[in-house]
């Protein structure tokens, strides 16, 4: 602590932000813990410099986290919090006297008071023995309270960010009031479990937003899966051809070549790609001629279903296709490309051995194998 106290005041606001960027990351899918306030307990100088850096951001994972931090709230400490991480703990208590429902959660409370909230992550909520079951009969709905027009907790208009996975889906919606996030810039789906995505209309969902970036993952077998509807309604959001710079869709399977190279050619000023891909039956139309010449960083990984026929030849035009494309580019030029590929292919005329000699010559990195679990949704 006394060599960090040594440090120049500027220098030391840096390490905090860097110390909370590092600890918002998710690892695995699992939502962060609180342990980057703990530096704010070891001095009055500490406390004084760092806090209005890192009480940027809470993450509720369980209902003593919440109760707790509605206990010791301010109204200053409220409105400092523009990040936070919950869990979407939907359950309900229903008194069979009188119908009467409410949330078991208090986490609706926590939200009213974040005045400052921009951005919010939602992550799958486990129920465990230590938690115990709240008093009275109980069961599990999904997180509508969030963005709910009769309560209010957080304006629609005002996320900027917005990342949700599990069970959990948006608030009902009528045909001449669907729920719209006019002004949000990031959108992130990781292991959907609800049904209520399959028909999602993008469209309607992002209207007059400039999306920045977008990220689907599979990551559980019985997860909300992309598909070719939801890539179109994407393109009939306003100008995501002109904004979308970030693109990640991981285990996708459900998506035809067509679709997906369609909606990558027409983004043109993208420069994130990772794309994991689980082909079935067809890879027919190479996504690699769409990709944007700004692209800096690409990460691709192409498999088979494990009941599907391994696609070789389609995915060596691919490799091809890569290479001539991306790899040997002049104009502009990828900073970071990591790919993952049938071995029997990258084994191919040596083309492993061919693309990192490429890879030094030109000045950037390369890095073949899986890749997929380092990637944060």
């Amino acid at each position: 602590m006394t060599h960090l106290l040594a440090l120049p005041p500027e220098l030391r606001l840096l390490i905090y932000t860097l110390l909370l960027a590092d600890h918002q990351r998710v690892s695995h899918r699992t939502q962060p813990t609180n342990v980057h306030l703990r530096p704010l307990r070891t001095c009055t100088l500490l406390y004084a410099e760092a806090a209005p850096v890192l009480s940027a951001y809470v993450s509720l994972r369980n209902e003593v986290q919440i109760t707790r931090f509605l206990h010791s709230l301010t109204s200053e400490r409220a409105s400092l919090v523009n990040w936070a991480d919950v869990a979407n703990d939907g359950r309900v208590l229903h008194d069979p006297s009188t119908n009467h429902i409410e949330p078991a959660s208090q986490l609706y409370l926590a939200l009213a008071r974040l005045s400052s909230l921009a951005i919010l992550r939602v992550f799958h909520f486990r129920i465990t023995l230590r938690q115990g079951k709240p008093n009275g009969e109980w069961t599990l709905w999904v997180l509508i309270l969030v963005m709910s027009r009769k309560r209010r907790l957080i304006s629609p208009s005002s996320l900027l960010s917005l990342r949700l996975s599990g069970d959990c889906h948006f608030p009902a919606s009528n045909r001449t009031t669907p729920l719209a996030l006019p002004s949000l810039l990031h959108l992130s789906l990781s292991a959907i479990t609800s049904n209520a995505f399959d028909t999602l209309d993008f469209s309607r969902l992002l209207p007059h937003s400039r999306l920045l970036s977008f990220s689907h993952s599979q990551g559980h077998r019985l997860a909300f899966e992309l598909r070719d509807p939801h890539l179109a309604s994407l393109l009939r959001a306003p100008s995501p051809a002109l904004s979308l710079r970030k693109l990640v869709l991981l285990g996708s399977s459900r998506l035809s070549s067509h679709a997906l190279s369609t909606f990558i050619q027409s983004l043109h000023a993208l420069d994130y790609l990772a794309l994991s891909l689980v082909t079935v039956n067809e890879l027919r139309h190479n996504f690699i001629h769409g990709i944007s010449p700004h692209l800096t960083v690409l990460k691709l990984q192409v498999t088979n279903a494990w009941y599907a026929v391994p696609l070789y030849d389609e995915v060596g035009a691919v490799c091809d296709a890569l290479e001539e494309r991306v790899l040997k580019r002049d104009s502009g030029g990828v900073q970071l490309v990591c790919v993952s590929f049938y071995p029997k292919l990258m084994a191919e005329d040596g083309r492993a051995q061919r693309w990192r000699d490429i890879a030094d010559q030109r000045r950037f990195t390369l890095k073949i194998g899986p890749w997929e679990e380092d990637e944060e949704t």
